[in-house]
């Protein structure tokens, strides 16, 4: 009896595991889009497709990872895809336009968005601005840059800066015998930032200031070092993100992150890492970004209308907000309902 009961904890305890949901979630939307694309005559499941998903996440990865980290210190950033596009533009001027060597311009491109960042994390911790609104008030200020940059040297605005470069064009869009280069970087940077926030101090540091800042100001964390190192991280790996965007389409553009605003913080939060800051990791934010671009993907593959898929994604935010909200505020319900019915 006492087995049966221990192994029907166990089985309880690996389904409530989050990162069983979500693959259990991948699994189910693959067989989904298996059976609709064969239903109207198309194949999902073949290694084309899978290919296109892993190649499709490279970009948004780094968004993932950036706004992941900072969100589980219970912070958030809204100008990491505009200060990502900005990037993306300096690199393309300064091989272009500048001449420059491809790692001058590199180099260039990730300490200017590091400068968002530092400005950032100067906004939230000496002028106490909500992250919400002075990152987005840093996002303005990036795109405005940005087309100042776009017409260096034209007399006029340019949508794009198109550059050519060997060493680029292989970031974006070379190939280490079968597998694409970008996809082997993507997983250098999950596997490195997965084992920093679960296996180090640090990572257990920006946890404890997510989960309980006043308590983490009472142990002795310097908690405003660590929200600057966080929202550093965060737009250099938006200007990472631009640049690989970049080197894929061969220029800067105007436009570039568009469509990416919200999937790093949509895939952050569908993979378990909550908005209110102390919980989640790498592992969930990966298989979110996963599922994610598996959805979209697999509805165009069955040929839905773009735009609805566009909806589609939102509804998911939506949700995988509400969840976010259940799962921290609602235990804290039940004991305050609770603690006053034992009063009464």
């Amino acid at each position: 009896m006492k087995k049966e009961n221990s192994s029907g904890r166990s089985v309880r305890s690996i389904a409530g595991n989050k990162i069983f949901q979500l693959v259990a979630l991948f699994v189910v939307l693959v067989i989904i889009f298996t059976v609709w694309s064969a239903l109207k005559g198309g194949q999902f499941f073949k290694i084309t497709t899978l290919r296109n998903i892993l190649t499709s996440l490279v970009v948004s990865s780094f968004l993932t990872i950036g706004a992941g980290c900072l969100m589980i210190s219970g912070n958030i950033d809204l100008s990491q895809a505009a200060v990502g596009a900005f990037g993306s533009m300096v690199l393309a001027s300064a091989v272009n336009a500048w001449h420059l060597p491809w790692f001058v311009a590199l180099i260039i491109a990730l300490l200017l968005c590091a400068a968002f960042g530092a400005f950032n994390a100067l906004l939230v911790t000496k002028y106490r601005f909500p992250a919400f609104i002075g990152t987005l008030a840093m996002a303005s200020i990036a795109k405005g840059l940005m087309y100042l940059f776009s017409s260096i040297g034209k007399g006029g605005q340019a949508s794009n800066v198109a550059f050519s470069n060997k060493v680029l064009s292989f970031i974006g869009l070379g190939y280490v015998g079968p597998i694409p280069f970008s996809i082997i970087i993507m997983a250098v940077f999950f596997i490195a930032y997965g084992i920093l926030m679960s296996k180090t101090r640090f990572g257990m540091k920006v946890t404890f200031i997510g989960g309980n800042p006043e308590a983490a100001r009472l142990a002795g964390i310097n908690s405003k070092a660590i929200t600057y190192i966080l929202f550093i991280n965060c737009s250099i790996l938006g200007g990472v993100a631009g640049i690989f965007n970049a080197c894929r389409l061969g220029q800067g553009a105007l436009t570039a992150l568009t469509t990416n605003q919200f999937t790093g913080l949509t895939a952050a939060v569908l993979g378990g890492i909550s908005f209110g800051g102390g919980v989640g990791g790498m592992a969930g934010a990966f298989i979110g970004l996963l599922i994610l671009n598996t959805f979209q993907i697999g509805m165009n593959v069955v040929g839905v209308n773009p735009f609805w898929v566009n909806v589609f994604s939102g509804v998911i935010l939506l949700v995988a907000l509400a969840l976010d909200f259940i799962a921290k505020y609602a235990p804290a319900r039940r004991i305050a309902r609770k603690s006053g019915e034992g009063r009464i």
